[in-house]
């Protein structure tokens, strides 16, 4: 990989980063319209596996979207808007912070836990029949492979040897329980077997693992070959919503341990490893932190939607 590519994919970390402190700021001033969920230290997932498939590609995320949604291109100042619930955001404040469409960059997300993966085997299924080579990335966490819907999405998708990849984003919680206490397997990609797939595990702190698993998973979807399943063992720096008492399910110590695994400190030292100045890393952090900066202030100065606007898209006039 070369220095430059490195580099895009540390700035686009490095944003999501500091998008969802900035978010956790505002959720704390009570600004976010409803539950936000924090994404910090899961960024090499999110960067990696959209840095692996296309514009027309299509991905469907979770109730924990934003960094999957700026991976995938939607802009910070449109996802500032809809966590606010203001104009302006991706579906104009209307979906809020866990469940919104940017058509425009083939990105959907839900907030009902697992309810994605059968979407998405429907999403496969019209890409499969259009014909043009086109896949689609579904997200999903640890507690979402004991729904009906994993078994159901996973079932239909083998069969049909659909064009989706499946990604477990395995962040250690279901909430506030550990993953080893509702799963009876460890790896969870160990699952994949029963539908007839072969199930890769990757570290979820290195986004360069996360991206090669991702290539060879969207190659095989399209060459017609059917799904893939990738875990990638990730873990979130924060608790599951703004505001969790974490310390009520895990320990300082454990925090402490995984952010000196952070996927950006880490890619940060294997760009300096190669001789990329530090300075120029530092001119990119500071690009970033007046973009968000920016984003924010235009975000909060836009209007709430009215009860009128609550209705569009969802009836058609008479």
């Amino acid at each position: 990989m070369t220095s430059e590519r490195m580099l895009a994919l540390y700035r686009r970390m490095y944003l999501i980063r500091r998008f969802d402190e900035l978010c956790y700021e505002l959720k704390m001033q009570d600004l976010v319209m409803n539950g936000f969920h924090p994404y910090s230290g899961q960024e090499a997932v999110g960067v990696g596996v959209c840095a692996a498939i296309g514009a027309d590609d299509h991905v469907v995320s979770t109730h924990r979207p934003s960094g999957h949604s700026i991976a995938k291109g939607s802009t910070p100042r449109s996802i500032f808007a809809e966590m606010l619930g203001r104009r302006g955001g991706v579906s104009q404040g209307i979906g809020g912070p866990m469940q919104w469409i940017d058509a425009p960059n083939r990105f959907f997300c839900g907030s009902i836990v697992g309810s994605g993966i059968t979407v998405a085997a429907g999403i496969a299924l019209a890409l499969q029949r259009e014909g043009k080579g086109r896949v689609c990335v579904c997200f999903f966490g640890d507690g979402a492979s004991n729904t009906g819907s994993f078994h159901e999405g996973l079932t239909l998708a083998a069969l049909w040897k659909l064009p989706v990849v499946y990604l477990c984003e395995n962040n250690q919680y279901g909430e506030a329980m550990p993953v080893r206490q509702f799963v009876p397997c460890q790896p969870l990609s160990k699952r994949a077997v029963s539908y007839g797939l072969e199930g890769v595990t990757v570290d979820g702190m290195d986004v360069e693992a996360v991206l090669a698993a991702t290539e060879a998973g969207v190659a095989q979807c399209r060459a017609g070959s059917g799904p893939a399943f990738i875990e990638a063992v990730t873990y979130r720096f924060r608790g599951h919503y703004g505001g969790d008492p974490e310390h009520t399910y895990r320990t300082p110590g454990e925090v402490a341990e995984w952010r000196k695994k952070c996927p950006i400190k880490r890619l940060r030292g294997r760009l300096l490893a190669d001789g990329v100045d530090e300075a120029a890393i530092d001119a990119l952090e500071a690009e970033v932190e007046q973009e968000l900066q920016e984003a924010q202030a235009w975000a909060l100065e836009q209007p709430f939607p009215t009860v009128e606007q609550a209705t569009e898209h969802v009836i058609v006039p008479l």
